[in-house]
């Protein structure tokens, strides 16, 4: 029921894009003292794409014969990108900066928060419209 309409669309896009930023920068924490390991982060999300559908199915193989093998692109539309402008490195060549990947997980904790409160406002919003509480 709730899928079709755009508010949500956007708030379950939103909590789902946050969820795979916080696990592309807790890879980064990881490898914080990796030789040569550069950060990542995903791109923003656009809401102009969430709401035009162009995020919901990545274009996945298919296979004619049952001898195919498919590889699994998993569920994930949102694809983590390789920061290459870095403006400090250790000698070894590592990239991460843990300060800023904090930053990071505390703004994601943030937005995830804020488009958790926004679903349950308008469910909330929707079940008064109804009349059932």
């Amino acid at each position: 029921m709730y899928e079709d309409l755009g508010i949500f669309k956007i708030a379950k896009a939103q909590m789902d894009w946050v969820a795979q930023r916080q696990q592309v920068v807790a890879e980064n924490i990881a490898n914080a003292n990796t030789p040569r390991y550069l950060p990542k982060d995903l791109k923003p999300l656009s809401f102009k794409d969430v709401l035009s559908g162009s995020t919901a199915q990545p274009v996945t193989a298919v296979a004619t014969n049952p001898m195919h093998v498919v590889p699994d692109m998993g569920p994930d539309p949102f694809k983590a990108v390789t920061q290459r402008k870095t403006y400090e490195s250790t000698p070894d060549g590592n990239a991460v900066i843990l300060e800023e990947q904090m930053a990071k997980l505390g703004e994601a904790g943030d937005k995830y928060n804020t488009a958790a409160a926004l679903f349950q406002k308008y469910q909330k919003m929707i079940r008064t419209a109804m009349g059932t509480q």
